[in-house]
C-alpha cells in the first residue's frame, strides 16, 4: 500500500501532550464548524490550537470563501517544493492536517507526504474513496456482494458499449467516477437510452470536472441498477482501525418524487428501520471501510438496503453535505469536533439520544435557463423551522438539471419536534423559494 509514513499510534500521546503541538492547517475550504471545533480543541487540551488555511493557488483562482478566523496561505499544491516550504515553518508544532471537502481531496493527498509526523489516511485510501471506479474495485475484491456490477467507460466508444450489453442487464446507472452531488447520473432502461446517456455525458463531462475539480481522469462507469431504499451514514475511524458510526440517514432522491435526476431531493433523521436492519447496515458500513483501508479519518458512506442484504454505492473521506447540522439539531453531535478528535487520537463523542427531526433540503430550478431571480429567501429564512438556508447561484448564471451537470441553486436544513409540522414547514419553504428562468 502506498502511503505516507504518518505517525503511528505510539505518537498519539506525544502529540496530544506536546504544548508545543498548536497549529492545525485545513486544506483549500473554510467551514465555521472547523472554527468552533478548533476552539472545543482548544479548550479539551488546555492551549490555544492555531488554524492555517493552505490554499491551493488553483483552487483559490477559481473560487474560494472568503474568512478571517484562521491565517492564510496561497501556494501551488503540484509543486512540492514551494508546498514543502509552506508547510516547513510549521513542522515542530503541526497537530494535524485535514480536508471535510470531497472537491479538496487531491490537494490533501498531495499534502500528505509533506506532513509526516500528524496521523492521517494514506495516499492509497484517499486514491481508493475518490475515484468511483478504484472504489468499487477495493470493495469487490474485500466483498464481491458490496457493490452492483459495474463498467468503466473511457470514452463511450462502440466496443466499450458493447461490453456493457455483453455483461450487465438493464436498468442500469450512468455516472462520472470523480464527481460528487448526482451529477450527470441518469437511469437507463434500454440500448438507446444507454447511447443517448453516453454521448450527452461525455460532450459536457471535461467541462463539468473543469468547474468541480473532478478527481482523476474524466470518464463514466456504467453499472447494475440496484433495487432498494437509500440510507446514507458518517463514521469515524481511528489510527488502529476502530470504527464508530452515527446514526443512519434516509435520503429521497428527485425521481422518487417525480423530477427528473437522481439528486438528493432531501435527506430526512427520521425512518422506520429496525434494529436488526441497523445492525446489518452498521456492519456493511464498517467492512467498507476497512475495505479502502482509511484510517484517522471521517467517512461519508451510501447504501441500499436491498431483499438480497446491504450494497454499497459510495463510501468519500469526508463528512456528509449539511451532517454538521443534521447531526447537531438530532443528537447534539458535533461532527467537525470529532473529526479532529480522530486526528488527533482522542475518540470521539458520540450521541444516540433522538431529540427532534431535522431534514436537509436541495432546490433546482424547475425549468433550466438563465437565473432572472430567487424570490422569497428572506421570508423563508424567518421561518422559525429554518436553521440555515444557503443560496450558491446569482442572477445570470444558467440553471440546469443534475442529469445535465446543473448544481442544486440552494439548500438549507429545518428542524422540528413534531414531525408533521415540519414536513409542513418543509412544503412551505419549497413553494416559497421561486428560481425564475429564462430560456
Amino acid at each position: 500500500m502506498q502511503g505516507n509514513n504518518n505517525a503511528g499510534t505510539s505518537g498519539v500521546e506525544s502529540l496530544i501532550g506536546d504544548q508545543s503541538k498548536n497549529v492545525a492547517i485545513f486544506v483549500n475550504d473554510f467551514y465555521e464548524e472547523d472554527a468552533e471545533a478548533l476552539e472545543l480543541l482548544s479548550k479539551r487540551l488546555g492551549r490555544k490550537i492555531h488554524g492555517v488555511l493552505l490554499v491551493d493557488k488553483a483552487a483559490k483562482e477559481r473560487q474560494h470563501t472568503k474568512q478571517d478566523k484562521f491565517q492564510e496561505i496561497v501556494c501551488d499544491f503540484r509543486d512540492d517544493v514551494a508546498l514543502h516550504q509552506a508547510v516547513q515553518s510549521y513542522e515542530k508544532d503541526l497537530l494535524l492536517a485535514y480536508c471535510s471537502s470531497e472537491r479538496s481531496q487531491p490537494d490533501y493527498q498531495r499534502l500528505l507526504p509533506h506532513v509526516p509526523y500528524v496521523l492521517g489516511p494514506t495516499e492509497s485510501s484517499l486514491e481508493w474513496t475518490t475515484h468511483k471506479d478504484k472504489m468499487r474495485e477495493m470493495l469487490t475484491s474485500y466483498n464481491p456482494d458490496f457493490v452492483p456490477k459495474v463498467k468503466v467507460m473511457n470514452t463511450g466508444a462502440e466496443e466499450e458499449i458493447k461490453a456493457v450489453l455483453r455483461d450487465i442487464s438493464f436498468p442500469m446507472i450512468v455516472k462520472p467516477a470523480g464527481l460528487a452531488g448526482s451529477l450527470l447520473v441518469t437511469k437507463v432502461e434500454n440500448e438507446e437510452e444507454l447511447r443517448r446517456s453516453l454521448k450527452k455525458s461525455f460532450e459536457v463531462i471535461k467541462e463539468v470536472y473543469t468547474r468541480d475539480r473532478g478527481r482523476g481522469e474524466p470518464r463514466m462507469l456504467v453499472e447494475e441498477f440496484v433495487a432498494g431504499v437509500l440510507y446514507t451514514v458518517d463514521a469515524y475511524v481511528n489510527e488502529t482501525g476502530k470504527v464508530w458510526l452515527l446514526p443512519l440517514i434516509r435520503p429521497t432522491t428527485a425521481r422518487q418524487v417525480g423530477q427528473e435526476g437522481f439528486w438528493i431531493f432531501q435527506e430526512e433523521t427520521n425512518h422506520s428501520l429496525t434494529a436488526d436492519d441497523i445492525a446489518e447496515a452498521n456492519k456493511a458500513a464498517e467492512q467498507s471501510v476497512h475495505a479502502v483501508g482509511l484510517r484517522s479519518s471521517v467517512a461519508h458512506i451510501e447504501l441500499f438496503q436491498t431483499k438480497n442484504g446491504w450494497k454499497i454505492v459510495e463510501l468519500g473521506p469526508r463528512r456528509g453535505g449539511q451532517r454538521q447540522e443534521m447531526y447537531m439539531l438530532t443528537y447534539g453531535i458535533h461532527h467537525a469536533y470529532n473529526e479532529l478528535l480522530i486526528r488527533i487520537g482522542l475518540e470521539p463523542e458520540v450521541k444516540t439520544v433522538y431529540k427532534q427531526h431535522s431534514t436537509a433540503i436541495a432546490l433546482y430550478a424547475d425549468e433550466e435557463g438563465q437565473i432572472t431571480a430567487i424570490e422569497g429567501v428572506e421570508e423563508a429564512r424567518n421561518n422559525p423551522a429554518v436553521y440555515n438556508l444557503f443560496v450558491h447561484a446569482s442572477i445570470g448564471d444558467m440553471a440546469k438539471h443534475s442529469n445535465n451537470g446543473g448544481k442544486r441553486v440552494a439548500e438549507g436544513v429545518l428542524y422540528h419536534e413534531n414531525l408533521t409540522r415540519l414536513n409542513e414547514e418543509i412544503t412551505r419553504v419549497r413553494k416559497g423559494v421561486r428560481i425564475i428562468t429564462s430560456q
